[in-house]
Order: structure tokens, then sequence, then C-alpha cells
């Protein structure tokens, strides 16, 4: 998977590019649904770069080219002002519209203040902007967060109903910040934009059907995952591996929904 990982990075950048990837077999099927999310997003007409963890965005002519995926215990945003050697994130825009983020391995914190590692997520790019004036754990829920599991053996109830727990303690409805110090009931906390679409919602029932929620594998599913999946709104992705057509609905499920929420 490394060699598609690093033709969907030169792609984006344009130029050869350094892959400064963590080490383990599933870090690096991280990379390979990460990319190729940047890449159908390119292909689709939107604005894609690479960008390091200061917030500077990699470009072709720059020395420095690295593209770098997070090591070592999950973490959250870290500060802009402790440089650029830390984890890079994928930058995406469509025509003048707002920034968006695709982010690695980045904890979010739930009502309970218990923290969550989301292997693949999509936010705001304010969201990525405010964090990283300080560093620190988003709050709240991303808009797209995608469970990515290189294993050999089916997924199982348990690993979706684990899932579906994380996600239902990272999301902050109206109520939620009657006891919370935010000054605005947003999803996700700090910078969501001032739209309907990221403030927070009522029910959650709303807000599993209007974010976007997977799980991809390079295996598959046992069947008693079908119903909880399909209620709770977790996208089952099977068989996830270079060059096949699953890759490719994995990629069209996700720009399509950034397509009419971005």
């Amino acid at each position: 998977m490394i060699p598609a990982v690093q033709t969907a990075l030169n792609t984006i950048v344009g130029r050869v590019t350094t892959l400064d990837h963590a080490s383990g077999a599933g870090r690096i099927f991280e990379l390979f649904v990460m990319t190729s999310m940047a890449r159908g997003l390119r292909d689709a007409g939107f604005s894609v770069w690479l960008q390091r963890s200061d917030g500077t965005i990699i470009r072709p002519g720059d020395a420095d080219r690295r593209f770098i995926q997070r090591g070592g215990a999950p973490a959250g945003v870290p500060a802009a002002s402790a440089g650029s050697s830390n984890a890079s994130v994928i930058g995406f825009r469509w025509g003048r519209r707002r920034k968006w983020e695709i982010w690695n391995g980045i904890q979010f914190a739930g009502r309970s203040a218990a923290t969550h590692e989301i292997d693949i997520s999509i936010v705001p790019g304010s969201v990525g902007t405010e964090i990283r004036k300080a560093g620190g754990i988003p709050v709240g829920r991303p808009r797209v967060a995608i469970e990515c599991k290189d294993v050999g053996t089916s997924g199982s109830v348990d690993e979706m109903r684990a899932f579906i727990a994380r996600l239902y303690d990272v999301t902050l409805l109206h109520a939620h910040h009657r006891h919370m110090h935010f000054p605005d009931a947003r999803a996700l906390h700090p910078g969501s934009p001032n739209e309907p679409k990221h403030r927070a919602i009522v029910t959650y029932w709303q807000e599993n059907r209007r974010t976007k929620n997977i799980i991809a594998r390079r295996t598959g599913f046992t069947a008693g995952t079908a119903p909880l999946g399909e209620y709770h709104r977790v996208e089952p992705h099977r068989d996830i591996s270079v060059g096949s057509s699953t890759v490719d609905e994995l990629v069209w499920s996700v720009v399509n929904w950034v397509r009419h929420n971005a």
C-alpha cells in the first residue's frame, strides 16, 4: 500500500514528496484510506493540498516536502508554534467555499471527558486553525469519522458497537450545552463556523444522519453487524485493498457527502 500512498501524495503536490509514516500495517492502511479520499476529492474538482503541522502548505518548490504521519500514542492537535515536524494533514475546498481538513489519528473529547481516537476525521478548517493557536484536543464530533481495520478476521457486532459508543460520547446535542462552558451550541469545538449545519442539533438520530460515519475493513463483516450499523448510520465498507472497486465505492461515498456539505 505504501506505493499507492506515495503516488497519491506526489499527485496532490505535483512533485515527489517524502513519506514519513508510522510503523505497522494498520497505520499504512489508514494512510491508504486517507490519501485515496484526498485523491478522489482532487479528481472530483476540489482543490486539495498537503499541510504541515504548523499550518503551512507543502508546495512543489519547497525543499522540505515531507508528509508526516503521527507515531506513538494517540494525541490531540499540536500547536503551530511546536513547528512543522508533527503530523501532517490534508486540506481541501470547493471553489471559494470554506476550507476543510482531513486528520489521521486525532483524539476527540466526549461529554464524559474521555478521549477517543478517530482514525480518519474530516473537520472544518477553522477548527484546525483555532486549535493550532495553542494545541489541544477538539471537543465534539467530526463531520466525517472513519474507523480503519486492517485485520484478517471479520468485523463483529462488538466492533460496531464500540465505534457507535465512541460516536455517542463525542456527540454534542443542543441540550448538552446547558451543562458546558462553550459560549455557543456547536457540534464541534472550538472554531466551528456559525452555520446551521455546524450548530448542535436536537437528537442523536438527526446527528447520525447529517454526519458521515464509516468502518473501512481489509476483510468483511459478520451478518449481525448490518442492522446495528444501519440503524445508527454507520456505513460498512469491506474488502478494501489497492486497485479494488470497493476503494472507489468508499471514496465516492465520502466525496458525494462532501459535495453536499462542504
